[in-house]
C-alpha cells in the first residue's frame, strides 16, 4: 500500500478539523455552562457517633440507648 501525499494528508486533516473540532467545542461549552453538582454527606452528630459506639460495643444496653437517644434529640 502506498504512503499518502502531502495533498492526502492536509485532506485527511482537514476532514478531522471539519467533524472533531466543533464536536470538541460543543462538549466544552455545554461542561462549562453547568456546574457539576457536589454532593455532601450531612454533618455528623459526635455524640450521636459515641452513643453508637457505646451501644455496640456493649457498653449500655438497648433502653440505656433508648434514652439516652431521646435526651440528645430533645436537646
Amino acid at each position: 500500500m502506498p504512503s499518502p501525499g502531502p495533498l492526502e494528508l492536509i485532506i485527511i486533516v482537514a476532514i478531522i478539523a471539519i467533524f472533531v473540532v466543533p464536536i470538541v467545542l460543543i462538549v466544552a461549552f455545554a461542561r462549562r455552562g453547568r456546574p457539576g453538582v457536589v454532593v455532601t454527606a450531612p454533618p455528623r452528630d459526635p455524640a450521636l457517633d459515641a452513643l453508637r459506639t457505646r451501644l455496640a460495643s456493649g457498653e449500655i444496653d438497648e433502653a440505656g440507648y433508648q434514652r439516652t437517644l431521646a435526651t440528645l434529640q430533645a436537646s
